[in-house]
């Protein structure tokens, strides 16, 4: 039996009329395409550079890799980069990834805001939104009486004069 070599780290051996593709990990081309095959090397450089490169395809993978990790630390492989390092990492470049849409979707109105100025909140709403919900108490209480009469028409201030007598003189 003699070992044929296809490429780095990959072997096939003749086995009772069978043949078996054998895979040295330790020897496997560093690339993108064998980027998992390192990850199951046993040696941390080429594990953190495989779990950098591979493609997850589902986000329920990396607790695949955490499990690796453990595994890995229990042996006593070092591991300077921690599993934690990594998941920072990684959801760093997954948010880079996402629309703003994506980063806020399922984050109460309360935790989008936090951390913004009642100005930014209320920046490209018009005046009628942003008092909606207010009632008219609050709305003038602020105001200077003076102030309180701006924007009203001729009608509107003989109106409320004439309110106003009858409100001093005790009828309504």
């Amino acid at each position: 039996m003699a070992l044929e070599a296809v490429k780095p780290g990959v072997y096939r051996l003749p086995v009772v009329g069978r043949t078996v593709t054998l895979i040295i990990l330790r020897e496997v081309e560093p690339c993108p395409r064998n980027a998992l095959w390192e990850i199951f090397s046993f040696e941390a450089a080429k594990v953190f550079a495989g779990a950098d490169t591979y493609c997850w395809r589902r986000d329920y993978h990396v607790p695949i890799l955490e499990q690796i990790y453990q595994r890995y630390r229990e042996v006593g492989i070092p591991m300077a980069y921690t599993f934690e390092d990594f998941k920072r990492e990684w959801t760093r470049q997954k948010l880079a990834e996402m629309t703003p849409e994506e980063r806020v979707r399922g984050l109460p109105p309360e935790e989008r805001l936090r951390g913004l100025p009642p100005e930014e909140r209320l920046r490209g709403l018009p005046p009628e939104e942003r008092v909606r919900g207010l009632p008219p108490e609050e709305l003038v209480r602020s105001l200077r009486p003076e102030d309180r009469l701006l924007g009203l028409s001729n009608e509107e201030l003989v109106r409320l004069k004439d309110l106003l007598e009858r409100r001093t003189s005790g009828q309504r």
